[in-house]
């Protein structure tokens, strides 16, 4: 069976590590994992491990520790506990390597593979007041199972309802920072008042002020165009700040002339901050993502650069009135939230009553979940790092930044869904297929600039202009044409969604079985449809589309109704309003 699964990884075939697991059950013996989140119960987890057989043992040693790493990057917590049998002695010798493997011992800048998800672990464990993350080994038989308390039973419903009510009267600003642009709302009078697009390149910065910067800029020119008067020498001021291409540089300037002609703007009673990283109580504390790559690349000591990191609630905060509020979270809760905040003015509001879980596919893949109780449960949730296929050894032999590999940017682990449901998942999809079945379509990705042969290898072209959005965009719009590679390239992506759920009932179980979609993936309907067909073949997901399909509330059928901006673009920058509305007072509440 092992020897099977190595030589479907030699052909460059995905050997789905949740297939593995399943295969692995009864074989051998039983390893019997212990989680302890920082926030929240106990969890327990059964991790068979075969008789290796010779050259098999880098194989089981691989699956071991792609199952230990995933539930760090997922749970978090203060330690793990592994109970194995007095006589299981190749089962403990496993677990004692963890803390090699893991590189428990090492300074976090010191880490690297599977030591990097400890970084985020033990940042989340220090802002929560905990000591660093630990292995602890016990030979013999574990204590009594785990009983689970019942749901706390909050009024979820009335929650999400009452962040609707409330954003009638409020003026806030909603942001979806991703890794690729940054998308705001304005919203005044119970409506959309302006919508704002902005380019940046994250990854390649070199320290914190340059993420800080820009996005303190788009908090003033939002204030700003909010608050000018209909008129027409503020309505080109507003335009200059608003335009998709305006610069840092004219921004600044249209914000200077603003304020000198019509004086300060008004301030915002709350704003919603949708962040691609790990948020807990409105603190960023990840500092793993491929979007803050440059700065650990450059800093000297990145702790405490990316520790600035943690006040840009307060930064944000000095744009909102006396009393008013910042609430952030991840891309991927915030995903699950807008949701939510639909569903529960839908026809259908009596099925979150078991929660939300919901995926963005975009530079990455991000993953939120609103629990049976209504709440964002506090652990990393680090889905896009997961591993999820511990085969496909061909594409192990090019660089991470090639598009044809498939390890992680950060921490250089194959397999994990940073490079598999995402964007760089359907650039080496594209350039594999294009080259095997449509030579002619391969050589248009060269000869159209979007990706380019340097130092011995192929890169998608970031330079004189950034070309990852429109490899994406022509690679879905080849198959919403019906071209028969592209469109595969969309099913397989359905596939690792499908394998992605596998996974995540495997660590958390969640009663929430729906999963919305939400991103540029779903742009355009047939990608949307090929990517449900595709997760079928593997197992029956119920996939729903964030678009204007999933619009119930006024703001996102505001949203829906205009022309140039879609509900799967902003809508989690709707979302984020909303989310920022959930801490104010509705009116005569």
């Amino acid at each position: 069976m092992i020897g099977d699964f190595i030589k479907r990884a030699e052909n460059g075939e995905s050997v789905y590590l949740c297939d593995v697991r399943d295969a692995f059950s009864s074989a051998g013996t039983t390893v019997l994992c212990e989680a302890e989140p920082v926030i929240g119960e106990k969890r327990r987890y059964a991790i068979g491990i075969p008789v290796a057989g010779a050259g098999e043992e880098a194989f089981v040693r691989e699956y071991f520790h792609a199952n230990i790493y995933n539930l760090i990057s997922v749970l978090g917590g203060k330690r793990i506990t592994l109970y194995i049998g007095h006589e299981d002695e190749y089962a403990a010798e496993l677990c004692a390597s963890l803390d090699e493997v893991f590189q428990t011992g090492l300074p976090r800048a010191l880490r690297t593979g599977y030591g990097k998800c400890l970084n985020v672990t033990d940042r989340v464990n220090a802002a929560m007041g905990c000591p660093p993350f630990r292995f602890e080994i016990i030979r013999g038989k574990c204590p009594n199972e785990i009983t689970q308390s019942e749901p706390a039973g909050s009024n979820a419903l009335s929650a999400f309802k009452n962040a609707v009510i409330a954003a009638r009267d409020a003026v806030l600003c909603g942001m979806d920072i991703g890794g690729t642009d940054i998308k705001a709302v304005g919203v005044k009078n119970g409506r959309i008042a302006i919508v704002k697009e902005y380019d940046w390149f994250p990854a390649n910065m070199t320290n914190i002020g340059s993420l800080i910067e820009p996005i303190l800029l788009l908090a003033r020119v939002m204030s700003a165009a909010l608050s000018l008067p209909d008129a027409a020498r503020p309505n080109e001021l507003r335009e200059a700040m608003l335009r998709k291409d305006a610069s840092d540089g004219e921004m600044r300037l249209a914000l200077a002339e603003a304020e000198a002609e019509f004086g300060t703007f008004q301030k915002f009673d709350g704003i919603g901050v949708c962040f691609p990283d790990v948020v807990i109580q409105d603190k960023i504390v990840g500092g793993e993502t491929f979007k803050t790559r440059g700065i650990r690349d450059h800093s000297p000591d990145y702790e405490r650069e990316f520790s600035r990191l943690l006040e840009l609630n307060s930064m944000l905060l000095e744009h909102c009135r006396p009393g008013g509020v910042v609430h952030m979270a991840n891309d991927g809760s915030l995903a699950a939230y807008t949701a939510a905040v639909e569903l529960a003015h839908s026809e259908d509001a009596a099925g979150i009553a078991s929660g939300v879980f919901a995926h963005t596919l975009g530079t990455e893949l991000g993953t939120g979940w609103i629990d049976e109780n209504g709440e964002i449960p506090q652990i990393p949730l680090e889905v896009y790092s997961c591993v999820i296929d511990i085969g496909n050894y061909p594409a192990r032999e090019f660089g991470v930044n090639d598009p044809r590999s498939a390890g992680n940017f950060n921490t250089g682990l194959h397999g994990t869904l940073q490079k598999y449901a995402s964007q760089s998942g359907a650039y080496r999809l594209a350039l594999q297929y294009f080259k095997d079945g449509a030579p002619a379509l391969y050589r248009e990705l060269f000869d159209r600039g979007f990706i380019e042969e340097k130092d011995g290898g192929i890169y998608v072209a970031v330079y004189p202009n950034d070309m990852r959005k429109p490899l994406l965009d022509h690679i879905m719009e080849l198959a919403d044409s019906g071209q028969p590679e592209a469109r595969r390239v969309f099913r397989e992506i359905g596939k690792y969604l499908a394998v992605t759920w596998k996974e995540t009932e495997f660590i958390l179980c969640p009663q929430a079985k729906r999963r919305v979609l939400y991103g540029r993936f779903i742009k355009r309907q047939s990608c949307f449809e090929l990517m449900r067909e595709g997760a079928n073949e593997i197992t029956p997901v119920g996939f729903t589309a964030g678009d204007s399909g999933l619009a119930y509330t006024p703001l996102m059928k505001n949203l829906g109704a205009d022309q140039s901006h879609t509900v799967a673009q902003f809508g989690q920058a709707v979302g984020a309003a909303y989310f920022a509305a959930s801490r104010l007072r509705p009116a005569g509440a």
